[in-house]
């Protein structure tokens, strides 16, 4: 049996095909939302799917989606007749727990909290079980989340992310451009001096969030996702403030994965084995 994750984010929807002994993948890949639309998508995972081991014919599907209803029902529709059954969208919970490990959802309304979130937080808790933690997810928009080592998630902050921050100085001001620099240490020109801000204020927010929760506890494991997650990463200075900082791009689709596997083995949700 193979499963199907999807993680549609705010532009993109990235996908694994994965076996469910592990949380490896057996194949994954990116498609780019603005540009894929209704069979465009569908055409795109075809193919993408055509040429993975076994092809995606049988796989269950599951989701987290965090991008509008009309784009989650054509992704939905783009993969039902690649799949065993309809794409099960996966949400937000008041508490996860898989083989004694569990997660706590602390938001005032856990169902609030963005399901992208909540599933790399559960990947996280799995991977470091007995650790406070801080989850960065770099990518349209930069969320990071705290996490005590008890497993009780004690919230985070949400802010745009690096196109996002260049995209609104472009707008928002008459003789600013749409940077292309890169975020120098001394920047010399204007297109470096934007990129050097925008990285300075994301490294920034991460830096400070690690710093009030090692203050708080004890040094956290710091885990960085996304596609931004290796610059944002190389632009920190956290040394003796964390415990060790871990890249993983695709921290969702895993958080996916063991959500899957919970759900098949408690029997809520039950995936068919045939």
């Amino acid at each position: 049996m193979r499963w199907l994750l999807l993680d549609a984010g705010n532009t993109a929807l990235k996908w694994a095909l994965t076996g469910t002994h592990e949380p490896s993948a057996l194949a994954r890949g990116i498609l780019e939302l603005g540009a894929a639309r209704g069979e465009a998508l569908a055409d795109a995972l075809r193919q993408s799917l055509r040429e993975s081991p076994g092809g995606g014919r049988g796989a269950h599907a599951f989701g987290c989606s965090v991008a509008s209803h009309a784009v989650t029902h054509e992704i939905a529709a783009a993969v039902a007749e690649l799949t065993h059954d309809e794409v099960r969208w996966m949400s937000s919970q008041a508490r996860f727990e898989l083989h004694g490990v569990e997660l706590v959802n602390g938001y005032r309304d856990p169902a609030q909290l963005g399901a992208d979130r909540w599933h790399a937080l559960i990947a996280a808790r799995l991977s470091f079980p007995d650790q406070p933690l801080v989850v960065v997810c770099a990518g349209t928009a930069t969320t990071v989340d705290s996490v005590d080592a008890a497993g009780r998630f004690l919230g985070g902050v949400i802010a745009p992310g690096t196109s996002l921050m260049t995209d609104s100085l472009a707008r928002g001001t008459a003789r600013l451009p749409r940077s292309t620099g890169r975020p120098v240490t001394m920047p010399d020109n204007t297109d470096d001096a934007i990129a050097a801000g925008v990285a300075d204020a994301l490294a920034g927010l991460v830096e400070r969030r690690v710093r009030a929760l090692e203050r708080a506890m004890a040094p956290p494991r710091l885990l960085v996702a996304g596609g931004g997650a290796g610059e944002l990463a190389a632009r920190l200075t956290l040394a003796g403030e964390v415990s060790g900082i871990t890249i993983e791009e695709h921290l969702v689709l895993r958080g996916l994965w063991f959500r899957a596997l919970a759900a098949g083995e408690a029997g809520a949700e039950r995936v068919d084995p045939k």
